[in-house]
């Protein structure tokens, strides 16, 4: 029983060069989750502001959303190791140059924003050329297991990533400029497993494209498939509604539930422990006719639970909340991913997967008004409604997906009654 468990949630890894991806694209995680909790403790300790808190993911959004597109037509176009490693060597960078800013205390907002501007644009190329990579180093069948491993990966560092950051940035002699520049020196790592991977060739078209009609073909091509463009309309929808709870737990924290802004760390530890745990339970499901479904009930579960937590009474009950909040999220992301590169063909992964990747540019754009409607009318009211908001959005895409299900049962029997009557 157990190993037939694991060789279906784990199966991808028996291929050497998505092994190697995939642990440093782990690595770079750790980072990334990292730096939500530095960057949010950092903003809010020079502010006590959820609005600036939300200013800071701004800069990240702006990026993502102006960039998403190109960074998908990008990647489908040139070769993905070289994008992937040009952009990790511009992240590291970045973090240790904000690591030393905070150490000589001259950081500011202003700073803080263009560092993750600046994480925005290269993620805006490196996540659809990573998520396309999969396709050419995994077979068709194991493509599923790839992307849900990957999500397990990305699930798995926001346990061991906002853990990390607590206890980095409440030591004194390493604080969080020295949590930064940490952050920096794990993407020499991550360069090293990078340049194992065998070189990739930019795409060879008999006839030259220009960017704009590559990118207007991606779309076309998610246009024309009515399930694909309900999945990526649910994944920006739920994520832009849903996923803004990180910039408003600071100010939870701090003015509702007496604990430090620092606490944050484990809210996001306990949302991580249970997404991990359910979504390594879920993995086997990503390639079946149940994913769908599993799918419509994580992102209930998220909206349940935050609406719960705009009740949670104290800073137990809001550990116990988060719990829901990560198992539902990690389950949607990990779903809603496979079941987007099952929908969608190879030539075409890295722009689909960009158009996924605009969400969590969306996201940070919702963090600036989500945190100012907390400054004014309350942080458990703002998640209250976030998470109503996220039930209803699920509620209209599972209507539209049985509406298209009824569409194409009926389209066969239409056509065949054409037939006879045609005879």
């Amino acid at each position: 029983m157990f190993s037939r468990w694991a060789s279906t949630t784990f199966g991808a890894l028996r291929y050497r060069d998505f092994r190697i991806l995939w642990i440093g694209s782990s690595i770079s995680f750790l980072a990334f989750m990292m730096s939500f909790v530095v960057s949010s403790v950092v903003a809010f300790d020079l502010t006590g502001k959820n609005a600036a808190v939300g200013l800071v993911g701004l800069g990240q959004g702006v990026a993502s959303v102006l960039l998403s597109p190109v960074g998908g037509v990008v990647a489908d176009r040139v070769s993905k190791r070289l994008l992937v490693l040009v952009g990790q060597v511009a992240i590291g960078v970045s973090f240790l140059i904000t690591g030393i800013l905070i150490v000589g205390d001259w950081i500011t907002i202003p700073l803080l924003v263009g560092s993750m501007f600046i994480l925005g644009v290269v993620f805006a190329f490196i996540g659809p050329a990573r998520q396309a990579w999969l396709g050419d180093l995994l077979p068709r069948e194991a493509m599923p297991n790839g992307v849900a491993l990957q999500q397990i990966s990305m699930t798995g560092t926001r346990i061991v990533g906002p853990l990390t950051a607590g206890i980095l940035v409440g030591i004194v002699v390493i604080g969080s400029g020295g949590t930064y520049i940490f952050m920096g020196s794990l993407f020499v790592f991550v360069i090293g497993t990078t340049l194992m991977l065998p070189k990739t060739k930019a795409r060879q078209d008999t006839v030259p494209k220009s960017m704009l009609g590559d990118l207007t073909l991606g779309i076309r091509h998610v246009t024309d498939r009515p399930r694909l463009t309900l999945l990526v309309m649910t994944f920006i929808g739920v994520v832009l509604l849903g996923f803004s709870w990180q910039v408003l737990l600071p100010g939870l924290l701090q003015n509702e539930l007496g604990r430090s802004s620092k606490d944050v760390g484990w809210l996001m530890t306990a949302s991580a422990v249970s997404g991990l745990a359910v979504t390594l339970g879920m993995a086997g499901f990503a390639g079946t006719r149940h994913a769908w479904r599993i799918m419509f009930a994580a992102s209930c579960l998220l909206g349940i639970s935050l609406a719960l937590m705009g009740w949670a009474p104290n800073y137990a009950a809001a550990l116990l909340v988060m719990l829901g909040v990560g198992a539902g999220g990690g389950v949607f992301q990990m779903l809603n991913n496979s079941l987007v590169m099952q929908e969608s063909e190879p030539q075409f992964f890295g722009r689909v997967m960009s158009l996924t990747m605009m969400a969590w540019g969306f996201n940070g754009l919702a963090g600036l008004p989500f945190g100012i409607m907390a400054d004014r009318m309350g942080e458990r009211q703002t998640l209250f409604l976030m998470g109503v908001l996220v039930l209803v959005a699920t509620v209209v895409a599972g209507l539209v997906h049985v509406a298209i299900n009824r569409r194409a049962s009926a389209e066969p029997a239409f056509s065949s009654g054409l037939a006879g009557g045609g005879r």
